[in-house]
């Protein structure tokens, strides 16, 4: 046998270690970039989360937005935000008409309301539902705090005006799906420090 058919015999059996050896090295190549990928995406992401508030504008009333068209409204998991607060355009309206007279619950629901609207729209690893979960926290204790001491409702863990602003941000089965879809990244995480409310209650006069 000639050189020329010794070389093609031996690529025979050569030939499937070397195609394992590239596709292994596309695919760590791959996943590598991927990394860097998911880890800048975070440095942007993350800090984006944290540093959406509630305003004394919005607790206010001083920007609300028209009523949305329901159809047009629904059709999307992410919905309209036409003012662009954070809190879905229906959402805000069913929590001013609610409570038109107490500034503090508005604050905590509608800090609640963009909490748990992000969750649907903005949670894709870990480090982003972390995030968010620490938000979601800082939301909750919030609402706890806009009843007075001694209410039943500051130790229930399903109070009424958390359950009422999920109802209203949940209020599809896409939204829903997405909800349910976010806790797919749940991990472990410590509670950040400072205020609970992105608006001091106790500022606000009723």
């Amino acid at each position: 046998m000639n050189a020329s058919g010794l070389w093609r015999r031996a690529w025979r059996w050569m030939r499937w270690p070397v195609y394992l050896l590239v596709a292994g090295f596309v695919a760590f190549a791959a996943w590598g970039t991927k990394l860097a990928f998911d880890k800048q995406k975070d440095e942007t992401a993350v800090p984006a989360i944290h540093a959406q508030h509630i305003t004394l504008t919005d607790v206010m009333g001083e920007n609300l937005p028209p009523p949305p068209d329901q159809v047009e409204n629904d059709s999307t998991v992410a919905g309209i935000d036409k003012n662009n607060n954070g809190v879905r355009d229906d959402v805000e309206l069913a929590i001013f008409k609610k409570y038109p007279n107490s500034a503090k619950i508005r604050a905590a629901e509608l800090q609640y309301a963009s909490v748990i609207q992000r969750s649907l729209t903005e949670v894709y690893d870990n480090n982003s539902w972390i995030a968010i979960a620490q938000e979601w926290t800082r939301a909750i204790f919030c609402i706890v705090d806009t009843y007075p001491k001694g209410d039943k409702n500051r130790y229930n863990a399903n109070d009424p005006r958390s359950v009422e602003v999920e109802k209203l941000v949940l209020n599809t089965q896409a939204r829903k799906d997405a909800y349910k879809k976010a806790f797919d990244f749940t991990t472990s995480y410590g509670d950040l420090p400072g205020n609970e409310c992105d608006i001091d209650l106790t500022t606000l006069p009723n």
